[in-house]
């Protein structure tokens, strides 16, 4: 069984297609690729191998397509990410190692995919947007170029900027999903929530029935879509878009629950969905964050809280995936709040002594 049927099925039942009505940029939507089949074939035996936790398998086969499709940016990456979880342990140095084997190449024959491939494997936010920087430099029109810059802005916090860069990202490649992807997510942040709502949508529509497209990626768009109904009120429109996905989810539908129970004062309540999921899913990220923001809402500056958004940053240590970057940029931002707003307090109150 394909497994983005489901989300196909969503896609339907939300009504996307690549004309969704605000979700473009100066006029142009999101755009569907078209993929050989002989080629979605073969991604999509990777993926399944890689889901089934045979990474060997699933890097053997990425590494072949990247070296079939040399000038492919988003094959090379999705083979750059195989070989990251090939690793198989926790080693630092080992993950060194191959970031500098990433670095060393783009320094001995620079190219704009050498270049970028050392932006994603960089640690150091930085030296990534120098890396995409030079990129640019060769190649001015490298759409996965402006992408890598956007999404380094964004770890920096530098959003305005990174809006800027992902939306020339799509301008120069329609049916770029990650930097549409991205643009979703900084509308969300920027509070522009209709504009978001169509982005998700449009980008599911997109992502369904693409094999370049990890189930972990649609799963996590669903629920920020969710997250996004139920802000709007819309909180039937947000489960049923779960219950229509036919995903297993139970975990990820007591996160919106939990969205739907904080927008109606209920934080107690929402905690208590949150904690049920993460029972359920211990690994999700997602439920990490939700719990933390809870807790913070609870009381702002309780040991709780900082624990929880610490917990967020322990756990994307090292992280590459753009998700797990932007909610350790999200927990980041948290905490430097929450020691302003402290040494704040503690001010006020020598002043009032």
């Amino acid at each position: 069984m394909r497994s983005g049927t489901a989300l196909f099925l969503v896609a339907l039942a939300l009504g996307a297609c690549s004309t969704t009505a605000g979700s473009g940029v100066e006029g142009l939507e999101l755009r569907r690729a078209s993929l050989d089949p002989a080629l979605i074939e073969i991604l999509e035996s990777a993926r399944e191998r890689l889901e089934a936790g045979d990474v060997r398998g699933a890097s053997d086969r990425y590494a072949s397509l990247a070296a079939a499709h040399p000038e492919d940016p988003w094959l090379a990456a999705l083979h750059q990410e195989a070989r990251y979880i090939a690793l198989d342990v926790d080693s630092t140095e080992l993950e060194a190692n191959l970031r500098r084997s990433y670095r060393k190449a783009a320094d001995n024959d620079p190219t704009p995919l050498r270049l970028l491939l050392a932006a994603r494997a960089e640690g150091d936010a930085y030296a990534a947007l120098n890396l995409a920087d030079r990129a640019l430099v060769l190649d001015p029109d490298f759409a996965w170029g402006h992408y890598a810059r956007a999404y380094t802005l964004t770890q920096l916090g530098r959003t305005m900027e990174a809006r800027e860069e992902v939306e020339r990202a799509v301008i120069l490649d329609a049916s770029l999903l990650p930097a549409w992807r991205l643009l979703a997510w900084l509308r969300s942040q920027a509070g522009e929530r209709d504009a978001a709502i169509a982005t998700w949508r449009a980008w599911l529509g997109a992502a369904a029935e693409d094999p370049r497209v990890s189930n972990d990626a649609r799963i996590e768009a669903v629920c920020d879509l969710g997250v996004l109904l139920v802000r709007a009120k819309r909180h039937e429109e947000a489960v049923d878009l779960l219950d229509e996905a036919s995903l297993d989810t139970s975990g990820r539908s007591s996160s919106v629950l939990a969205a739907a129970a904080i927008e109606s004062g209920d934080v107690e309540g929402a905690l208590a969905a949150v904690r049920a999921a993460r029972e359920r899913d211990a690994e999700v990220l997602l439920f990490v964050v939700q719990e933390a923001l809870l807790l913070e809402q609870r009381e702002p500056h309780s040991s709780e809280a900082h624990e929880a958004w610490q917990e967020v940053i322990e756990r994307t240590q090292g992280a590459t995936e753009l998700s797990a970057l932007l909610q350790r940029t999200r927990a980041e931002a948290h905490l430097q709040r929450m020691e302003d707003e402290s040494d704040a307090d503690q001010v006020d109150g020598e002043g009032a002594d």
